[in-house]
């Protein structure tokens, strides 16, 4: 349904505003969004300000409130617009709702800062909508919102209840702050399609039965009422900032733009006002004139349409004349009528077309070059199109000149006998000749666009700029880089240049053409190596949009002073290696493009908080290091499809550090490393082998203050299988256990090292701790020969076996978490990147507080299934509890997906809450899930239910199992569940045809091996060693009766209190005590007292 349009007359601010008063007093007009659109776009802002304010006022309008029933008047302001989230938290802060509501923004922002969601996508929070919705549903209330967007935003989705019935209303209007848009934008036919209205539109009209110049008087004071407010929200107070500073600024751009179409008034809006003289620095020294500018273009629209700057021209004359012969702009068609002034400080000069012809370059040179006295005083100059001698500008003499900007400008002796180095020799010294080249002793900005002057990118000329903040290279092919390349290095210290921007043209070989088709003279050879600007010592922001014939990016060649880097590239680009190590002061990073070939991204030792590559191609990245990035929060990749995932060879993360002390850039090697290096201890390293693990290129290094940024590596995988290490910096707190020792990976090429110490605590300390350290003791003293194997074996109590040794190009993984600074709990737990439960072969997880499950909360698409992984031990992770290994959330569609098939040792130790180690309530798993586990040691978990399922479907499970090993579990009461609900008598038992060892300690609730499959056949069983499992009844049979040869009795070391408490099926079903050799030691059950001890 069309919105309703309404229309009344106002002269001024205040009239409008009363009237919109007066048509919000008719409570029964049922319009409940509202939309004013000023006088054709303006004021309109500024109005609703005046609303507001009237409203809110003790006294006139009183009568109005309560004729109404207004409780509330909330107002927001967004310009410009940011997210629902941002207004959301605006009207929260106008309710002045409770700080425990208000601090939902804190948390959810961080949240934010984790998963890599932009500022701009961020939605409404669902606790601070219904707190805003209780907070308005009883009460009358008028929302006026000055929204920069365009479009209506609904305001139900933040929590504000707009009923019209109910008097909760809104009102609202996108305009305002010279911010009309487009021309086609102001007609009233257009403006349903801007706002997305539904009720109402108000358009205010001026009283034209007035004079004309009443006209002119209304739309002036609108129009000074609009720089007021645009000078409030600067923020800058007076007389620094002022109606009148914004005023002038607006009519810069007015006037300047009528002649002028080519101006990049994003770009350069706030340089002609800080250079023409129109800002200046703050009188008390708090601002520069530069960050007054930069404050005023954030809250001032700089794309003035056609319609609105001659408006602007026509309303404000008076104001013109002190400014019309301080700004000159005009084409050189009417350049004939025009002279410039003795007082012009800005110059402006654009050809008629394209073609520069001689008549043209002699009136440039009349206007400024036979006029000498009239042009010394500019400080602005803009020159596009036009023609005039290097050798001799028309400027030279302008000593005051602060802006010079040179478009599609040529040398009118380009066909002279000079060329190449020589010509720019040439050049070089004609400026200096003249005036000692006194027009560029006091630039600011220079802006080369497709002007092949190259003489000014010399270092001598550099080096005469002494004064250049801002340096802009546009169109000119490969040529600006190998002249900075010339003009950097030692000796150029002294440079004052905050930001450099070179926009270069693609490549283009018929540009090396000439006009006969023969080669040009000037061929400028290609660059590959970004230019050495590390003395560039104060040097800010580089930005580099189509340099594509760059290598290379190196840290060494760039400044530390660096705090915004911008590499652009819409053509396929050369770069392969980029790097900003060390660079403590980096904030912000914008890759966007093609980079196919791009191989390295270093970025260690940069401030950066959130690292963007969502709008990078860069299919072959293979090394990425973030050392010492203390503040990182998130990396934002380029994702096609969500299961789409980046195949690394290195990856190092370290936020645990600061970033001023990561790096030693004169050795290249991380302080981490070095202190790493330095230790010398006797602990073993990773996984126990006593070796430390190094390798060339596959190595994963990730020791992060905050787990939350794994979300960021959750697609990541390594093609050639890991060894994983987990663990918390620093070890456990108040423990003996020290841990993990540093660890640090260096990009700098050559052998990369990693380092972990896994420092083994003695036996579990039980009942019977004393009693197995003697049995062992003893049994590796008595061992000899083909003996000392078996009693290694009985050590894995003690000591977990090492990891398999593997081909020297798997990768190494070495993941630490610091526990010391421990965010509040999080809801959705830790989740480990991809690259663990899917390219893992080996995981040793140790002394973590932050690890809830392996590998945490994942998303339904992941299946988990393990299936590379094959030695795993489990250590010392007091926070994991219900499952150690997280179950998939989704099977199979056939329902036999199969889990942990290449598993060989599993080794659990000191897990205090976990209640299994792997469960899963589908009995329908795949036959060789767990198939090749063939070593199973759990000790210290004391409310460990059960181990893992043995389901009926998992036929080969256990098949190669040799040893199992249970020790202090006191709640386990299965070790392998099982799915069957038959009688054990009816099934077949459980075949374990590998099984040699059986030592089970201090389980005093354990009944069943195999949960449902009490019965268990065992053919190679050799020994048994149980204590203190009194509720356990069967142990398993041996031989099957009627069988041929007769192996060996297995021994069995147990309680005699135990062993005649035991059940057998008997001699014919195999399972019988002749088929065991028991021995019993001098220790029994301590005798409990028959009698009362009381009296």
């Amino acid at each position: 349904m069309p919105a309703e349009r309404i229309r009344f007359e106002a002269g001024n601010i205040d009239g409008a505003a009363k009237q919109i008063i007066h048509f919000l007093e008719d409570t029964a007009n049922g319009r409940d969004v509202i939309y004013f659109h000023g006088w054709n776009g303006r004021g309109a802002s500024t109005v609703l300000n005046e609303v507001v304010e009237q409203l809110r006022s003790s006294s006139g309008f009183e009568h109005t409130r309560a004729a109404w029933g207004l409780e509330k008047v909330i107002h927001t302001d967004f310009s410009p617009w940011q997210s629902k989230r941002a207004l959301q938290k605006a009207i929260a802060a106008e309710l002045e709702l409770p700080q425990e509501v208000m601090a939902f923004f804190d948390e959810y922002d961080e949240e934010d800062d984790f998963d890599g969601v932009k500022e701009s996508a961020r939605g409404a929070i669902s606790h601070v909508t219904n707190a805003i919705m209780k907070e308005l549903s009883d009460c009358r209330f008028l929302v006026v919102l000055n929204n920069w967007r365009g479009r209506y935003i609904d305001l139900w989705d933040v929590g504000v209840p707009v009923i019209r019935q109910l008097s909760k209303r809104v009102l609202w209007s996108s305009r305002g702050r010279f911010w009309t848009h487009a021309t086609e934008e102001h007609g009233e036919e257009n403006v349903e399609k801007l706002a997305g209205l539904r009720d109402v539109a108000i358009f205010a009209d001026l009283l034209y039965y007035n004079s004309y110049e009443a006209v002119v008087d209304s739309i002036r004071h609108t129009l000074y009422a609009e720089a007021e407010e645009v000078a409030k929200y600067t923020g800058v107070p007076g007389p620094d900032m002022s109606p009148k500073i914004v005023m002038e600024c607006i009519l810069y751009m007015a006037l300047i733009g009528n002649n002028v179409r080519n101006i990049s008034w994003e770009h350069h809006a706030s340089n002609y006002w800080v250079c023409d003289g129109i800002i200046k620095d703050e009188i008390n020294g708090g601002r520069s004139k530069w960050e007054i500018a930069d404050a005023l273009c954030r809250n001032v629209n700089l794309d003035l349409c056609v319609w609105c700057a001659e408006t602007i021209r026509e309303v404000l004359i008076a104001e013109q004349q002190s400014c019309i012969n301080r700004w000159v702009s005009f084409i050189y068609e009417n350049s004939k009528e025009v002279q410039v002034p003795s007082q012009a400080t800005s110059f402006f000069w654009t050809a008629a077309g394209q073609s520069i012809n001689h008549s043209g370059t002699r009136t440039l040179e009349a206007i400024m070059s036979e006029h000498l006295e009239r042009s010394s005083n500019l400080r602005v100059i803009h020159l596009s199109h036009c023609s005039f001698s290097f050798s001799s500008p028309p400027f030279l003499s302008c000593s005051d000149l602060r802006f010079l900007l040179l478009d599609h400008c040529k040398d009118k002796d380009d066909a002279q006998k000079y060329h190449g180095e020589e010509k720019e020799c040439h050049l070089h010294s004609q400026c200096h000749s003249q005036d000692g080249g006194a027009c560029f002793q006091n630039l600011w900005v220079l802006d080369l666009s497709y002007t092949d002057w190259y003489c000014l990118l010399s270092k001598d000329m550099l080096d005469l700029m002494a004064n250049l903040r801002e340096l802009n290279v546009k169109g000119v092919s490969n040529r600006s880089m190998s002249h900075l390349h010339h003009c950097s290095g030692a000796g150029s210290n002294s440079r004052r240049l905050l930001k450099l921007r070179v926009v270069a043209e693609p490549n283009n070989e018929d540009e090396n053409n000439g006009v006969d088709g023969g080669k040009n003279q000037e061929v400028s050879p290609v660059v590959a190596s970004f230019p050495d600007l590390s003395s560039w010592h104060i040097l800010k922001t580089i930005v580099l949009d189509g340099c594509g014939d760059l290598e290379q990016v190196g840290c060494n060649a760039l400044p530390l002073s660096l705090e915004s880097f911008s590499l652009i590239s819409n053509v396929p680009s050369k770069v392969k290696k980029i790097s900003f190590q060390g660079h403590t002061k980096l904030k912000i990073l914008v890759l966007r493009g093609l980079f196919d070939i791009l191989v390295e991204l270093d970025m260690s030792g940069t401030t950066i908080k959130t690292l963007d590559l969502s709008e990078v191609q860069a299919k072959s990245l293979r090394r990425l290091f973030l050392l010492g990035c203390e503040k990182l929060n998130a990396i934002r990749w380029q994702w096609k499809e969500e299961d789409e995932m980046m195949w690394l060879e290195a990856l190092c993360i370290d936020t645990t550090t600061q970033a001023a002390s990561t790096w030693n850039r004169e050795d290249n090697k991380s302080y981490k490393q070095e202190e790493a290096t330095r230790r010398e201890d006797a602990s073993e390293t990773m996984h126990g082998n006593g070796r430390a693990v190094t390798s060339g290129s596959n190595y994963y290094y990730v020791s992060l203050s905050d787990p939350r940024l794994f979300r960021s590596l959750v697609h990541h995988r390594h093609d050639k299988g890991l060894h994983v290490e987990i663990s918390s910096t620093g070890g456990r707190r108040g423990s003996s256990s020290q841990g993990i020792s540093n660890g640090a990976c260096s990009s700098s090429g050559g052998k990369k090292q990693v380092r972990a110490a896994n420092l083994h605590k003695s036996a579990a300390s039980n009942l019977y701790a004393d009693a197995i350290v003697s049995i062992f003791n003893s049994k590796m003293s008595q061992a000899g020969g083909a003996d000392r194997d078996e009693a290694s074996v009985s050590m894995s109590i003690l000591h977990c076996p090492p990891a398999p040794r593997y081909p020297p190009d798997l990768g190494h993984c070495y993941i630490s978490i610091q526990d010391e600074t421990q965010t509040k709990q999080e809801t959705r737990g830790t989740t480990l990147p991809s690259f663990v439960h899917k390219d893992a072969k080996t995981l040793h997880l140790h002394d973590s507080l932050s690890i809830t499950s392996l590998p945490g909360p994942a998303p339904a698409a992941e299946s988990l299934v393990w299936n590379k992984l094959q030695w795993c031990r489990l250590e010392r992770c007091p926070n994991i509890e219900g499952a150690v290994f997280t179950a998939p959330s989704s099977i199979r569609a056939d329902g036999y997906d199969t889990y942990f098939s290449s598993l060989q040792t599993l080794w659990a130790s000191q897990l205090l809450m976990a209640r299994y180690i792997w469960d899963l309530s589908t009995p329908y798993l795949g036959a060789f899930s767990f198939a090749r586990l063939k070593l199973l040691h759990i000790d210290s978990c004391p409310r460990l239910a059960h181990v893992l399922p043995l389901y009926t479907s998992i036929k080969f499970g256990c098949r190669y199992l040799e040893t199992l090993e249970i020790v202090c579990c006191g709640e386990l009461r299965e070790i392998f569940a099982s799915s069957s609900d038959m009688e054990p008598h009816h099934q077949e038992p459980r075949s374990f045809p590998r099984l040699k060892r059986i030592y089970l300690y201090d389980l005093p609730m354990l009944q069943h091996i195999c949960g449902g499959h009490s019965r268990m056949y065992a053919p190679k069983l050799k020994t048994v060693k149980i204590r203190g499992c009194w509720s356990l009844k069967r142990l398993p049979a041996v031989r099957r009766a009627l069988r041929g040869s007769t192996p060996p009795l297995p021994t069995v070391e147990c309680e005699k209190d135990w062993w005649d408490s035991l059940q057998w099926d008997g001699e014919e079903a195999g399972h019988h005590p002749s088929h065991y050799k028991p021995t019993h030691s001098a220790y029994y059950k301590k005798a409990l007292l028959r009698t009362s001890v009381l009296r």
